[in-house]
């Protein structure tokens, strides 16, 4: 009977001693689990972005020097306007036309960038040219300047006649250039 008693105490000892030392313990390898299944998704998602970047790296990088280069006269890295009038100047040489004036407003560079410009992913360099010639050429050049690499839209045209086929055309358009 002792032996009984004894053998009694000695479990409701142990489930004491278990539950008051070993259950705090317990918890805290459930939380360190729940830790461990999170780090795990993490480092399963780190892998996937790493194997992503690696992807677009290697895609980055097959891009010929050539091509490259095309996509930067596209849309060129810096406001670069004496590029622009040069290359609008030969435009208009190539097609018969004489050139009068061309006004290129490179815009200020901004201390402050508001959230929405941070959307934007280019700026606008606005020009005005002032050309003379043919309908004909007038054509031509407008031909050029959509075939041109450099990014350009035309927002407004104006002409003046005159007795002769010599018009005087005033054009209006947008350059681009990234951020």
């Amino acid at each position: 009977m002792f032996r009984s008693i004894l053998s009694i105490i000695f479990i409701a000892a142990a489930i004491v001693i278990f539950f008051t030392w070993t259950q705090p313990y317990i918890k805290e390898i459930k939380d360190l689990r729940s830790q461990n299944n999170i780090i795990n998704e993490n480092l399963a998602n780190l892998k996937e972005l790493q194997s992503m970047r690696d992807e677009i790296l290697s895609k980055y990088n097959s891009i010929s020097q050539l091509d490259l280069d095309r996509l930067n006269k596209i849309l060129p890295s810096q406001a670069n306007a004496i590029e622009l009038i040069i290359e609008i100047e030969n435009i208009a040489k190539s097609v018969g036309m004489s050139l009068k004036n061309i006004d290129v407003s490179v815009p200020e560079e901004k201390q402050e960038v508001s959230s929405t410009d941070k959307a934007k992913i280019a700026n606008i360099i606005p020009v005005t040219i002032r050309v003379t010639g043919p309908y004909s050429s007038f054509i031509a050049i407008m031909e050029n300047l959509e075939k041109n690499l450099r990014l350009v839209d035309i927002e407004k045209i104006t002409f003046l006649s005159g007795d002769t086929d010599l018009y005087e055309y005033n054009i209006t358009a947008l350059a681009y250039w990234k951020k």
